[in-house]
């Protein structure tokens, strides 16, 4: 292909903002990286995601010249309310078993493949648009990748999977809940989607380890991607002024929502016992989003008038949010596929220059803090998170804050300008062979 000519792909992924969930950053940064690196992406994207959390001040920080093709509706199946309160007890029942039956048993590898067919359909009336070179699917949810798949059997075109999370190994879902059917059919199709793709991408080395490693011999080149930063955004999120000095609360933050099996309850219980221990420490905790399914947790643990729920707010608001705190907080539950995990806020929190406190199992995200020495880390354990509060506090009121020292500190891993690049000379090679 002639230099400077842009190549063309088609990028779909069913979160793509205006939804507001950890892969919208990471969506904007790609776009941006795509459009610099000499591709052009047209994004095929679901028109209604349903319960997802949403913020259309997003759709406005998409490069303009990014074509995005909004196609169809969620499958996501709604409870019907009932007409009839006086209804058997046993219909109730029924239609709740029905419904459990087509989610986890029909719907597979997930309940939002019912997009599948129409994101087919859309990709492929744009690649014949465009002339498209490449495919590019984004998962969770991992459904995603049955449609670059078919598309790429359709039309003979490279598809790369991105894997912004594990499937088989996806930490967010507690495996021991679901169907037996899914529990039995997902590592099946994870591995008919890995021995057809012509490549992978992955946002962490432990990520891209697992791929090879697993599947060995079938495993396609695989590419990591960590969810970092370019140099313009370092520059302009970059907090000049450090570490503030707390006043008498202590402000730890959370940005983000409470979904699935991502509970706060071991950081609560944690926190309880801190202030059990430290009455006039002065600790609150905020979130910027809402706890979800475990709203009455603070409640029931006696921690109404230490907690604060902003509920949703604008992306380009949450910043100023993070800069109002003396401590943020990253969460992943103890579970196989966690230990993997990057999440898109972390480079935030470190652009924030506020110490981190990370409640995750050891592995890549654990390991970048403590390379960084950019805050704190602590197992889901009350005893073990109380130790690292009182850490926290005992150094915050003593003026030492463990915090990026200087912008330079993400090179490497976390400059995605690099990475950025490494990726598409990966993408390159694909289509070139």
């Amino acid at each position: 292909m002639e230099k400077n000519v842009l190549k063309k792909l088609i990028y779909i992924a069913y979160t793509f903002p205006p939804v507001s969930t950890g892969s919208a950053p990471m969506n904007l940064r790609l776009a941006d990286i795509f459009l610099r690196n000499d591709w052009l992406p047209s994004v095929v994207t679901l028109d209604h995601t349903a319960s997802l959390p949403s913020d259309p001040s997003l759709t406005a920080l998409l490069p303009k010249e990014i074509a995005v093709i909004r196609s169809g509706k969620s499958g996501r199946l709604r409870k019907r309310k009932s007409k009839a309160p006086a209804q058997a007890g046993s219909v109730k029942t029924e239609r709740k078993g029905l419904r459990k039956l087509i989610l986890e048993v029909i719907l597979q590898p997930d309940r939002y493949v019912t997009w599948v067919p129409r994101a087919i359909v859309a990709t492929l009336r744009e690649m014949n648009r465009i002339g498209a070179d490449l495919i590019v699917t984004l998962g969770p949810p991992h459904s995603v990748h049955l449609a670059g798949l078919a598309c790429s059997r359709l039309t003979g075109k490279p598809w790369v999977a991105y894997f912004g999370d594990l499937w088989a190994m996806d930490g967010y879902i507690n495996w021991q809940s679901v169907s037996w059917a899914r529990r039995r059919l997902t590592p099946i199709i994870e591995r008919a989607v890995v021995k057809r793709a012509d490549g992978i991408i992955t946002t962490t080395d432990g990520s891209s380890l697992y791929f090879k490693e697993k599947y060995g011999e079938e495993c396609p080149p695989v590419q990591t991607l960590w969810n970092g930063v370019t140099l313009e955004e370092r520059k302009k999120q970059w907090n000049r002024e450090g570490p503030r000095n707390p006043g008498d609360d202590l402000v730890i933050t959370y940005t983000g929502f409470f979904m699935g099996n991502q509970t706060p309850e071991h950081f609560l219980r944690g926190m309880k016992m801190f202030l059990d221990k430290h009455p006039d420490s002065g600790l609150q905790f905020r979130i910027v989003g809402d706890f979800g399914a475990y709203t009455d947790l603070p409640e029931k643990l006696g921690l109404t008038d230490s907690v604060e729920v902003l509920g949703a707010v604008p992306f380009t608001e949450v910043r100023k949010w993070q800069l109002d705190s003396d401590v943020l907080l990253l969460i992943l539950r103890p579970q196989p596929g966690n230990e993997l995990k990057n999440p898109s806020k972390t480079v935030e929190y470190l652009l924030a220059r506020r110490p981190i406190l990370a409640v995750t199992p050891e592995g890549d995200l654990t390991a970048l803090i403590k390379r960084l020495g950019a805050g704190y880390t602590a197992i889901h354990d009350a005893g073990s998170i109380c130790a690292a509060l009182e850490e926290i506090h005992r150094d915050i009121r003593a003026g030492k804050f463990r915090v990026l020292e200087k912008p330079s500190d993400l090179d490497g891993d976390m400059d995605m300008d690099m990475g950025g690049r490494r990726m598409v000379e990966f993408l390159d090679r694909i289509v070139e062979k």
